[in-house]
């Protein structure tokens, strides 16, 4: 998920894609105060052949907008940001 974040774009790229293979049903992404949205599960024995595809899929699939993930990728960015320009740096970065 956190590489899906990282690269500004890609997640509207999808989108966009998901919308063209999907002419019937497109992305409509959810908004208003209550929103629903379904937790993964994993399995342990999985995690390594978890994609950026998979990562995009479901939040296609919760049609989560992709503004928050714009927001989420600036939220990093500042997040780090103060991390490393710290005189002493919080070991929650690593």
């Amino acid at each position: 998920f956190a590489l899906v974040m990282a690269r500004p774009g890609l997640y509207w790229e999808a989108v966009a894609a998901y919308a063209a293979a999907n002419p019937t049903q497109p992305f409509v992404a959810q908004f208003g105060a209550n929103l629903e949205i379904q937790q993964v599960h994993v399995p342990d024995d999985q995690v390594q052949n978890f994609t950026n595809n998979d990562a995009i899929c479901i939040l296609i699939h919760n049609r989560i907008p992709p503004d928050w993930v714009d927001h989420a990728y600036m939220y990093g960015v500042v997040y780090l940001e103060q991390q490393f320009h710290q005189p002493t740096m919080s070991l929650d970065v690593f």
